[in-house]
């Protein structure tokens, strides 16, 4: 009788999945780089806003919160591509008594979807 080999199921490599890192815009200049992969809205101290979440060139993920500009510029047709947000200066002509600064930025935009993402894009 002859026997049947046993099947192997290859060995599974885990490696620990960490949350977004939370990036902040604190200086002028400041750049965040990635493959935008979601827009979420999210609450934050009680208030509504919008995240923002990218895959970063060594393959870690970032997000970072909206602000007034940010969310005028990045929209759902940009999911997928890669995109560089550079935090360039604040504006108070519009600044209200108590309220901070409004901050400007950048936005750039691949026109083409990255390699490996296309299934982020709607039909």
């Amino acid at each position: 009788m002859a026997t049947q080999p046993i099947s192997q199921t290859p060995r599974r490599e885990m490696q620990e999945v960490k949350a977004p890192e939370l990036f902040q815009f604190t200086k002028p200049g400041q750049t965040l780089s990635g493959v935008l992969i979601a827009i979420e809205p999210v609450i934050v101290k009680e208030k509504q806003a919008i995240e923002y979440m990218f895959v970063q060139e060594n393959g870690e993920r970032a997000s970072c919160l909206g602000t007034n500009d940010l969310n005028k510029k990045i929209t759902p047709m940009n999911i997928g591509h890669w995109m560089d947000v550079r935090y360039e200066r604040e504006d108070t002509s519009f600044q209200k008594t108590g309220q901070s600064p409004m901050k400007v930025f950048k936005v750039l935009a691949d026109k083409n979807v990255a390699p490996g993402y296309e299934h982020l894009k709607a039909s």
